[in-house]
């Protein structure tokens, strides 16, 4: 096996150092496809309560308020989870916390299925969304500190390509159980069906090991230089590792001097994006069902919606390294915000399924840019902690999203006001983001 040496002068390189030289190789095939396989999961499970919310009002008379309320318990977990189990990972590490979080959510997605009523059914959303805001805080962070610094923002928007997968498989599960096999416990064989992937992503997770970034900056240059040895496939020398240790860090250092106005704009950016989606794509079922001018089948436009984030995605890919991680995702909020507000004062059936088509387009890629934006505004002392504030308040925003969403219809009757919260928020979210600073090309520190 050959030894990789240095080709600076002073003899040594730094963790970014090898991972640029290394360039993509099969772990990086490999590290994607495990995170992305959670990402997935993670995503069908979610949005199956979107589906199954039409069930549980039916089966429990549930007002809107209710009904938004079961729809954001999961993000209520989900605020406590990013807040600690991403202090957590920065604390002890990304890979146990990165295995724990997908078990537990697993854990209790099966046990979503024995609930008896409105409220024990919250409560076990809450606690699986523990595990869902662990996942969602931890995954993004080791995997840029996997990749070559020069792929990390199109891999990082290719992780988040994952979800819409989960989105149709949720789509496609729906229609199985609740209305192919129906019943009164379908919705609790849809839980059931949900959670066995998420055990087997766990298993696959297992496989990966702990971030080369954290080792390094945590003293332990050794277990590193072996970490960056496995990525790059041949041996990196210890002794040739430019590693200097870092203190740890306090959350009180993201509002520093320093962070302070970078911290602000990157959580107005999070709130925005949680706001607009779970505020819609929770409650787009029902919004769908409830639309009966175009007599369009709801399946086929939850499909389409599902669909048009690929190319929302692949567009985010192209455009983070081309104009950069802050004008894609201003650009792509903006967009996406004009979108809903033509989804809810649609008049004709091409213009319903065409702003639909946007609507998705442009949310999913933001959400695909925010992660590579985020991601190299921090250090690496800081970086889990940072998605674990951005998800936190942008779960605690999305906590409220689904229930004034329910709360607006009930209020007048229609879904024409909350669709157009939804497209003022995301306008607002990304006129901020304009003030930020760009991350394109960036050292992870």
């Amino acid at each position: 096996m050959s030894i990789e040496t240095a080709a600076s002068p002073s003899g040594r390189r730094d963790v970014e150092d090898v991972l640029r030289a290394a360039g993509l190789t099969a772990f990086h095939r490999r590290a994607v496809l495990v995170t992305g396989a959670a990402w997935t999961f993670v995503a069908m499970e979610i949005l199956l309560v979107g589906f199954t919310v039409p069930v549980f009002t039916e089966i429990w008379g549930l007002s809107g308020r209710l009904a938004g309320w079961i729809a954001a318990s999961a993000l209520g977990g989900s605020l406590l989870g990013a807040v600690v189990l991403g202090r957590a990972s920065d604390r002890i590490g990304r890979r146990r916390i990165f295995q724990a979080s997908i078990l537990w959510y697993a854990i209790f997605t099966a046990l979503t299925a024995l609930a008896w009523g409105p409220w024990s059914l919250s409560a076990v959303r809450f606690l699986a969304g523990i595990g869902l805001g662990g996942v969602l805080v931890v995954d993004p962070s080791l995997l840029a500190e996997y990749v070559p610094p020069q792929h990390r923002g199109r891999l990082l928007v290719l992780l988040d390509l994952f979800w819409p997968v989960g989105l149709l498989l949720a789509t496609g599960l729906s229609w199985v159980f609740l209305d192919q096999v129906g019943g009164d416990n379908a919705w609790r064989y849809l839980f059931l069906a949900a959670a066995f992937p998420a055990f087997l992503a766990f298993v696959a997770r297992l496989t990966l090991p702990e971030s080369p970034y954290y080792l390094a900056r945590s003293g332990r240059t050794a277990e590193a230089a072996g970490v960056l040895s496995e990525i790059a496939g041949r041996e990196i020398d210890a002794g040739m590792l430019d590693a200097p240790r870092e203190p740890r860090a306090s959350l009180r250092d993201l509002v520093s001097r320093r962070l302070r106005s970078t911290t602000v704009i990157v959580l107005v950016a999070w709130t925005a994006l949680n706001i607009s989606y779970y505020g819609l794509f929770l409650w787009l079922p029902f919004v769908l069902q409830d639309e009966a001018r175009f007599s369009l089948d709801v399946y086929l436009l939850l499909a389409l919606s599902a669909l048009s984030q690929f190319p929302g995605y692949l567009a985010a890919l192209w455009l983070v390294e081309r104009i950069g991680r802050k004008p894609t995702l201003a650009l792509f909020l903006c967009l996406g915000g004009a979108s809903a507000y033509a989804f809810a004062v649609a008049d004709s059936a091409p213009v319903y399924v065409a702003s639909l088509f946007f609507v998705g387009f442009f949310n999913l890629g933001a959400w695909g840019a925010v992660y590579p934006f985020t991601a190299e505004l921090f250090p690496t002392r800081l970086r889990s902690s940072a998605f674990g504030v951005a998800e936190g308040v942008g779960k605690g925003a999305a906590i409220g999203a689904p229930y004034l969403f329910g709360a607006l219809i009930d209020w007048t009757g229609d879904t024409v006001w909350s669709l157009t919260f939804v497209a003022i928020v995301m306008v607002a979210g990304g006129l901020v983001t304009l003030l930020g600073r760009e991350t394109r090309g960036a050292r992870l520190t």
